[in-house]
């Protein structure tokens, strides 16, 4: 579907829908998309570039906590220790 729509469109196509950063990686390497958003995983993991550079285990965001009021589940999930 992403090869489609990335042609009909014509600019830059960003996909964001359930990747992983190896599912992410594959469509970028296959040229389906341009790039990839990482939405509630970004959340979960304000360190995401990190860990995928150390291929390091990811924090499962917390849907519980998602438009709630106040910080938790945007500003207390764990990042790597450095």
């Amino acid at each position: 579907m992403s090869p489609k729509l990335k042609q009909a469109f014509g600019g830059v196509f960003i996909a964001n829908q359930e990747f992983t950063p190896e599912s992410g990686a594959a469509v970028v390497a296959a040229g389906e998309v341009d790039a990839i958003a990482f939405g509630r995983t970004y959340i979960a993991n304000p360190d995401l570039p990190e860990r995928i550079a150390q291929n390091a285990e990811l924090n499962e965001p917390d849907a519980s906590t998602f438009y709630g009021k106040g910080p938790k589940g945007y500003t207390d999930y764990p990042t790597l220790a450095y």
